[in-house]
């Protein structure tokens, strides 16, 4: 999401940092901005839009400094614009901070800050860090220990994922940078010191640098780096030096974007989670502006995507079906506005994208509204048409995607309409359902474990790597399933058309004996989902009817389970509730299309004739 950036040294700092900045423009943001120490405050410079932006005003204000912090931001909390914008102040002006991450707890914070005088200028979370920093430092001229010690007191309050970065007028030749859940690193020059997000952009310096890790607090000069813990016991991380290039840096030493945000597939679900999951076993959905009255009166639901997002769908209405007991539709968009589609005010329609801007999607949506339903968008981009023009905006946590062929963003939706469904069960206490307690409790719990799960699925890339070397050969892919199993081989099967170019098409695999058996011979691989206990059964007699016509099979199972002895491989997957497999095996179905791609020597990150959002009917 955002990127950090920070200087300290004989160099330009304003500069260096804006220019280190720009090493981290692929991640995508909305606002920029600069602070530095300057004779009698912090000066803070923002600007909405790109980084050419804040130069531009730059170009009036004078920008002497050896220490600066800068910062490009992803929209959370707050539409994009300069109030909004980083770095954030305090009451005095004396200090400004960066952050890159969500702070949960923010609103309980800000009133109570509110309470006791503290004026706020914008509507972000990051900027009570700024305050309650303030509200911890001694009056008078403090010292760079207890600058120091009211960080780290502040930040022991705080619930949530930082980065952070502090500069303060009372120790100009210093920056306090700590971190949870949230990337840092501090680069080690001849005399300066550097700091940012990512690595990318502190290479053209320096190749020395420290990764902090969850926990760690920094006090930063151009000569020395000293880390404690969050309560200042000191702590030893030990540089390493990147080797690199320039390019595959971008990539965090990844050799694609996508194999890339393949592995950040656990951290975007467990974003996506957070905040969201309240005690007591329920989900909250804060920000998600309908009222209760609107919650409970929603009696039917249609789901709304193209590609991948239209596939998040289809295992969203399964879900929304086992809990609700309600009826739920899927459409593609851009089928969507022709069907005459009925609607009316009990009609909840659920715009899924990952960018905001598929003209299909948005059609969809402008569509719906005059028949009288609400419209709710599951969405990537805070600032994008769609978030803000739908009634209500449920924002997934992916972060920018780079490559086309979309991984960590489906994984975001999909966690997203399962806190969805999860929450509507809640709004409707009194009401049957399809679901038992057991069945919620099941998935709740299953939700809690759910990224360290995924980092298990991982673990088995090269053995999938190893598979994909001898799929490339055929010629031709069915992805076959039953239930969920059915609706996460649709995606699987786009997966692999996107990248390798292979022929592949998803079907119900009790449907292969109405037709599509005639195509499988000896070259054609049928990749056969075995995740649900329910059809098992029926898929194992579904797919030796495959192999009776010499299809290669690759089972997909579930640890624990038999191998079915007609599979002539076997890709297993952790265990998790039947609604969640569609996340787990999803991880699985990236890493085979990737590596099957890369056999065949295929445009991976862009693949030819497509494009990352498609903002044309």
């Amino acid at each position: 999401m955002c990127g950090i950036t920070g200087y300290l040294g004989p160099r330009s700092a304003v500069d260096t940092a804006l220019n280190n900045l720009k090493r981290l423009e692929y991640r995508g943001y909305d606002s920029a901005g600069v602070a530095y120490p300057n004779c009698t405050h912090v000066q803070v410079v923002r600007a909405a839009g790109k980084i050419a932006n804040l130069e531009g005003v730059l170009l009036a204000t004078p920008h002497a400094a050896n220490v600066a912090i800068a910062h490009t931001r992803w929209a959370t909390h707050g539409g994009p614009s300069e109030s909004n914008a980083h770095p954030h102040g305090d009451c005095s002006g004396r200090i400004a901070v960066v952050h890159n991450g969500i702070i949960e707890n923010y609103a309980s914070l800000r009133s109570e800050l509110v309470a006791s005088g503290h004026q706020f200028a914008s509507e972000t979370d990051t900027e009570v860090l700024a305050h309650l920093i303030e509200a911890n430092l001694p009056s008078g001229q403090p010292g760079p220990e207890e600058i120091a010690g009211a960080i780290r007191v502040a930040l022991r309050r705080v619930r949530g994922s930082y980065a952070i970065a502090l500069i303060s007028q009372d120790a100009p030749d210093m920056v306090f940078v700590a971190r949870q859940d949230s990337p840092l690193v501090i680069g080690i020059g001849d005399g300066e010191t550097f700091l940012a997000s990512d690595i990318p952009a502190v290479m053209r310096y320096t190749r020395k640098v420290i990764l902090l890790e969850d926990g760690d607090f920094a006090t930063l000069t151009s000569e020395r780096i000293g880390i404690t813990d969050l309560h200042g016991v000191p702590v030893l991380r030990f540089p390493i030096e990147v080797t690199w290039d320039d390019a595959a840096a971008e990539k965090d030493g990844y050799e694609h974007f996508m194999l890339k945000e393949i592995h950040e597939g656990p951290r975007t679900v467990r974003d996506t989670l957070r905040g969201r999951m309240a005690g007591k076993g329920r989900v909250e959905l804060p920000g998600v502006a309908f009222t209760p009255q609107e919650w409970a009166g929603f009696q039917r639901f249609v789901i709304v995507g193209c590609g991948t997002a239209y596939h998040a769908g289809v295992v969203g209405k399964r879900l929304f079906e086992q809990l609700l007991h309600r009826p739920v539709e899927t459409a593609v968009a851009s089928e969507f506005r022709y069907s005459e589609p009925i609607l009316d005010a009990q009609t909840l329609v659920i715009l899924v994208s990952q960018s905001g801007e598929t003209a299909d999607t948005l059609a969809a949506m402008r569509a719906a509204k005059p028949k009288g339903a609400k419209t709710l968008a599951i969405v990537n981009v805070v600032g994008s048409t769609l978030a803000r023009e739908a009634d209500a905006t449920l924002l997934t946590q992916a972060g920018p995607e780079i490559g086309v062929a979309s991984t960590k963003a489906y994984l975001a939706q999909l966690t997203a309409l399962t806190l969805l469904g999860l929450f509507l069960v809640q709004t409707r206490p009194c009401e049957p359902t399809g679901a038992t307690q057991e069945t919620i409790d099941t998935l709740l719990w299953g939700l809690h474990g759910l990224p360290a799960v995924l980092e298990r699925c991982l673990q088995d890339e090269a053995q999938i790597a190893s598979l994909a070397e001898s799929l490339a050969q055929h010629s031709s892919f069915f992805y076959l399933g039953r239930g969920y199993d059915y609706a996460i081989s649709l995606e699987a099967a786009l997966k692999l058309k996107e990248i390798s170019y292979l022929h592949a098409e998803a079907y119900p695999a009790g449907e292969m004996k109405h037709g599509p058996l005639a195509l499988v011979e000896s070259g054609v691989a049928v990749i056969g989902f075995c995740t649900q206990p329910i059809t098992n059964e029926k898929m194992l007699s579904n797919l030796k009817e495959v192999k009776a016509r010499e299809g290669t099979i690759i089972a997909v199972i579930r640890e624990g389970d038999r191998v079915p002895d007609c599979a002539d491989a076997v890709i297993t997957v952790p265990n998790a509730a039947a609604a969640l497999m569609p996340i787990v095996t999803m991880v699985s179905m990236q890493l085979l299309a990737y590596y099957v791609a890369k056999a065949r020597g295929c445009e991976i990150d862009q693949p030819r004739n497509l494009a990352k959002s498609v903002t044309v009917e």
